[in-house]
């Protein structure tokens, strides 16, 4: 399972608004979207490539009408070629859903759906959380929970490395020696003697927890030092952003580690390991978005302390 959802949009004339109300609709879903413009489709076998290599598009958007007079129903039979099994939504603002279907069922191009240009925003938000029903199985959250989990343990060893000089990595080192510590006894004489702090952030002791829970410590600490403004601001909000991270994920993907799943008469019941019922289809999309949302915070706290080369 995934967070982002990629989108191939072939058309020369799109609007803000309607690349906003897909994006709404692929956001209830619980995905973050990704859109790749083609204005006449005269790079498709590059994306294709993209395609074979990645499988970065779910869906493609095709318009009638094309730059450079190319006509949409004229390279339908490309994109299918190339994009076998990816959903085409076709749309026009100039011809109805019938007469779309028409133009499409004449090459006999499989796996469209048509649509006029009024609805079809509506129509491919439909056709992603469609998509994202389809994920609602245990396995498919259990990966996307530790998938998330481990992109943001990443992102903390590197900010709390950045962080963690001078006063503040004694004071780091001292911190994940007691959590560590404290938590077993068996590792009160061989995790303090790990070299450094490097060391000590990658000793198996140190789980996903204490080196979040570091992370923000740091954080907090870097905050208060940091002079009034708007990057101060930035990173105290979004120091409060992630401060559900914990329970609206490292729990849930604790929880999901041991679950299983079995049928109601609604679709697919996720229970605990003591059999009680913990997440529904109902809940996934939610799940997802805070997911992405905990992410996005962790990534842009990274960006903010990190300078990339």
């Amino acid at each position: 399972m995934k967070l982002q959802f990629g989108l191939l949009w072939i058309e020369d004339n799109f609007s803000p608004q309607e690349e906003e109300e897909i994006r709404r609709g692929a956001a209830d879903a619980g995905f973050e979207l990704e859109i790749t413009v083609s204005v006449d489709g005269a790079d498709i076998g590059e994306l294709a490539e993209r395609q074979k290599s990645y499988h970065a598009f779910d869906l493609v958007l095709l318009d009638l009408g094309l730059a450079g007079g190319v006509r949409g129903d004229a390279l339908a039979p490309e994109i299918r070629r190339l994009f076998r099994s990816t959903p085409i939504l076709f749309y026009s603002s100039g011809d109805t859903e019938a007469g779309l279907r028409d133009r499409m069922a004449k090459d006999r191009i499989e796996g469209v759906f048509c649509a006029n240009r009024d609805n079809f925003t509506a129509r491919a938000s439909e056709l992603i959380q469609d998509y994202a029903h389809t994920l609602n199985r245990l396995s498919g959250m259990r990966g996307l929970a530790m998938e998330v989990v481990a992109e943001v343990d990443v992102i903390c060893r590197r900010v709390i490395l950045e962080l963690a000089v001078g006063d503040a990595e004694e004071i780091a080192t001292s911190f994940l020696d007691k959590a560590v510590c404290d938590q077993s006894a068996a590792n009160l004489e061989k995790f303090p003697a790990q070299a450094n702090l490097t060391e000590r952030i990658d000793h198996p002791a140190t789980d996903s927890m204490k080196s979040f829970n570091l992370f923000r410590e740091l954080l907090r600490k870097h905050i208060a030092s940091m002079p009034d403004g708007e990057a101060k601001d930035d990173l105290r909000a979004l120091r409060v952003t992630t401060k559900n991270y914990r329970d609206s994920v490292l729990e849930v993907r604790n929880v999901l580690g041991h679950a299983l799943e079995t049928r109601n008469d609604k679709g697919w019941l996720i229970l605990d390991r003591n059999g009680k019922p913990f997440m529904t289809i109902d809940d996934f999309p939610g799940h997802r978005s805070t997911f992405l949302s905990q992410l996005r915070a962790v990534r842009q706290i990274s960006d903010i302390l990190i300078t990339k080369n």
